[in-house]
């Protein structure tokens, strides 16, 4: 199945509103509060991160730096492998090794103020919102939205200034519970692997993106 052919089958499986999860991480960024800088794809540019409230410098990061495949598959029963793109053209998502398996399409934002504060002040997406604990997290919220045509998951975990996301799609026929669980999973393995030395708002400090 062609890259084009799977898109356009993924537009057709999906109703418009669950359509509407795609976007909504950056979407938090136009919220109420604090006014941080944001990276909404791994291949921003830290040079353009520089906060309105201040000087920090918000580094360039990948979600898919050092992410480990392995335990999301296992709960997934299949088998992932990770796309960090190009050099001049990052990203990050996990796909599967063989054609119809489950997908999945990580993103970041820096954001000090923090996802409970910004999820209070945007819609509500479509979907059953849940807060699952997750180890190291500050905050989380895991959107469930599913059709006879497809499973639809979106995660977002918190640490410290770091928001990572996640939009996870199964076309049918797919097994739920697998889904739901590899979020758990992948949402652990986020929160894991998130920086521990970070910028603090308001002051001065020096990028340091990816590879």
């Amino acid at each position: 199945m062609t890259s084009r052919r799977r898109a356009t089958l993924i537009r057709r499986a999906l109703p418009t509103t669950a359509l509407a999860l795609l976007p909504l991480l950056p979407a938090l960024v136009a919220c109420g509060g604090a006014t941080p800088s944001a990276e909404s794809s791994p291949s921003a540019s830290p040079s353009a991160s520089g906060s309105a409230s201040g000087s920090t410098q918000w580094p360039t990061i990948n979600p898919c730096d050092g992410l480990d495949p392995a335990p999301v598959a296992q709960a997934l029963g299949w088998s992932l492998k990770v796309d960090k793109g190009t050099s001049t053209n990052a990203r990050c998502a996990l796909l599967p090794t063989k054609d119809g398996g489950p997908t999945y399409e990580l993103n970041y934002l820096w954001f000090p103020g923090g996802l409970d504060a910004a999820w209070n002040t945007i819609q509500a997406p479509p979907g059953a919102v849940t807060r699952p604990r997750v180890k190291g997290a500050d905050a989380t919220r895991l959107v469930v939205y599913r059709t006879k045509k497809a499973f639809y998951v979106s995660g977002f975990v918190q640490n410290g200034s770091l928001i990572q996301s996640f939009n996870g799609l199964a076309l049918a026929p797919y097994d739920a519970t697998r889904m739901r669980r590899a979020a758990l999973v992948l949402l652990g393995e986020l929160s894991a692997g998130a920086p521990k030395d970070q910028p603090t708002p308001g002051a001065s400090a020096s990028a340091s993106p990816s590879a």
